[in-house]
């Protein structure tokens, strides 16, 4: 066709007329010296289009240095050299390293939910080529995820830790030696098919996750994830540690659990259920700060009814304290700790913060949208978890605060390269002053109408 067209345009006896058919597509209309004079041959042809040129954008300025990017790639970078050298096969190609990079990007882009949604977003070269890593095969990742084992994570985590700064906290315990813990666990909802998580035989499937969370730095200290059925009580005793000061709900009422703390050298407050049976040993008088915190009654108790039935217990202390629901109902509660020498008010303060524990899965769950598992293996599910608490660590170290949901917004921001970290760190901090003159008001206003 192309011979013709160009046989033509040599016969022709006058320049050709253009006109255009349609986008792309031209008609020539040629005069032809072998034909009559007002005879003229037309023909279609496409033409290829020229695109306007348009200037790219200036790329941000410290868009290169982000967070996942570089940044937070260099504080990891010695253990991900470790783990990127374990034992693996030779033919391998994804390694432990690349696993943990690719659940940190999934952690900070929860639009990514799934494996075949991380194997497209590592198919792009680009990205391959930022973090260091291989394509990622959603059969490949499920398989990573089974066999390698999420404890070699922990030295990493570990080191986070260190790193992380105290957090600005109540000052009223500033002045307790041991480490604050608030203990408690959360179940999360997994497939029916997932036989090992198989709740109480009813066919839905959940699994708990056993958290031990830091009061002053406010940051996950411990955490561990087993089946639906395992007792709470049972995987706190089996990481007991000495000089801890645990903060328990009543679910924890297990009086060799008590004790089990007691031998191991920590503290403990716990919520203690109304019908516990305990002799009254000792009455204390209450000081205006304690009847000011609501404490109704300060005893020191001994507990149980059958001696060799239970656990033998020293005499512990029983404080009382009032509250208002949010419903406006007047209550009681109940708490038993071993620490004598604390004022009531102090003891019923320590409870208070057990609930940044609640506020904590409520974030982890709400706001940072960790509601899906990768992978239906325990190991694989664990592994997922402890990448959430290297991310919540990373997101403190860089905002030297406990993670808000704010810092966590901006910090997607960032990763995904919006704007520079610099910029992004200025905004969090503002934002964090803006909330903490809203709370200084708060208190006043509270404080205000409770003496009116």
């Amino acid at each position: 066709m192309a011979d013709v067209r160009h046989r033509l345009l040599a016969g022709a006896t006058h320049t050709p007329a253009i006109s255009q058919f349609c986008p792309g597509f031209f008609i020539f209309q040629i005069p032809y010296s072998g034909l009559a004079p007002s005879a003229v041959i037309g023909f279609t042809t496409p033409v290829a289009r020229v695109k306007p040129y348009r200037e790219r954008p200036a790329p941000v300025p410290g868009v290169e240095e982000q967070v996942i990017g570089q940044r937070y790639l260099r504080l990891l970078e010695d253990h991900l050299v470790h783990l990127h050298q374990q034992r693996a096969h030779g033919n391998r190609t994804l390694f432990y390293d690349h696993v943990v990079v690719a659940h940190l990007l999934a952690f900070f882009n929860p639009g990514l939910r799934g494996l075949r949604s991380l194997e497209d977003i590592f198919d792009v070269p680009r990205i391959r080529k930022r973090f260091g890593t291989p394509r990622v095969p959603h059969s490949t990742l499920a398989d990573a995820q089974r066999m390698f084992d999420p404890q070699m994570l922990l030295p990493l985590i570990e080191s986070l830790k260190e790193r992380a700064q105290l957090q600005p906290h109540d000052s009223r315990l500033d002045g307790l030696s041991r480490q604050l813990l608030a203990v408690d666990g959360t179940f999360f909802t997994v497939a029916s098919r997932i036989a090992w998580a198989v709740f109480n035989g009813s066919g839905k499937g959940n699994v708990k996750v056993h958290l031990q969370f830091d009061i002053l730095r406010g940051l996950p200290e411990e955490v561990a994830l087993t089946d639906g059925q395992a007792g709470e009580g049972r995987q706190l005793r089996a990481t007991l540690q000495k000089d801890r000061f645990y903060l328990l709900d009543r679910g924890y009422q297990e009086y060799q659990l008590l004790a089990d703390i007691l031998k191991v050298g920590s503290d403990f407050v716990v919520r203690l259920r109304k019908t516990a049976a305990a002799e009254v040993v000792e009455e204390r008088p209450l000081a205006a700060a304690d009847q000011a915190a609501g404490v109704v009654r300060d005893q020191v108790v001994q507990l149980g009814w059958r001696s060799d039935q239970t656990a033998r217990l020293p005499p512990l202390r029983r404080v009382e304290v009032s509250f208002v629901d949010r419903h406006g109902q007047a209550g009681t509660i109940l708490l038993l700790t071993n620490r004598l020498d604390l004022p009531a008010w102090m003891i019923a303060l320590l409870y208070q913060h057990r609930w940044q524990v609640e506020l904590f899965f409520r974030w982890w769950k709400c706001m940072a949208h960790f509601r899906h598992f990768f992978s239906e293996s325990p190991g694989g599910m664990t592994l997922q978890v402890y990448v959430t608490m290297i991310g919540l660590l990373l997101i403190a170290i860089e905002t030297g605060a406990k993670p808000s949901k704010y810092d966590y917004a901006l910090m997607m921001a960032a990763v995904n390269g919006w704007a520079p970290l610099e910029e992004i760190l200025e905004v969090a901090a503002r934002r964090r002053a803006e909330r903490a003159r809203a709370a200084e008001w708060q208190r006043a206003y509270n404080a205000q109408k409770k003496n009116r």
